[in-house]
C-alpha cells in the first residue's frame, strides 16, 4: 500500500538516515516484531483456539511461502512439528 506522497517519503528517507545503524535495526526489529504480531492475531481471528505451535507454524507458512518451493516449505513445516513433538511447546 502506498498512502505518503514522494515528498513524506523522501523526508521520512531523510529521517531514517540520520539516525545511527543499531538505531536503524532496532527499528526495523521493531517493525517486523510489529508485522508478526498482527499477522499472527488475524491467523487467530480466523482459527479462534489455535495451539501456540500451529500459530507459529501459519506465521512461518505465510511469510516465507514464496521463498520455498512448496515441497521445501512441506519439509520444513514437517521438521518443526516433529522438534516441538519431541521437546514439547516451542520456546
Amino acid at each position: 500500500m502506498k498512502d505518503s506522497t514522494p515528498e513524506i517519503d523522501k523526508k521520512q528517507l531523510e529521517i531514517l538516515l540520520l539516525k545511527s545503524e543499531s538505531e536503524r535495526f532496532r527499528i526495523g526489529e521493531e517493525l517486523n516484531t510489529f508485522g508478526r504480531k498482527v499477522l499472527a492475531s488475524s491467523i487467530q481471528q480466523e482459527f479462534p483456539g489455535i495451539s501456540e505451535n500451529d500459530l507459529k507454524i501459519e506465521v512461518f507458512k505465510r511469510c516465507y511461502s514464496s521463498f520455498y518451493s512448496p515441497d521445501e516449505l512441506g519439509k520444513i513445516l514437517l521438521s518443526m512439528r516433529d522438534y516441538w513433538q519431541v521437546h514439547g511447546n516451542s520456546p
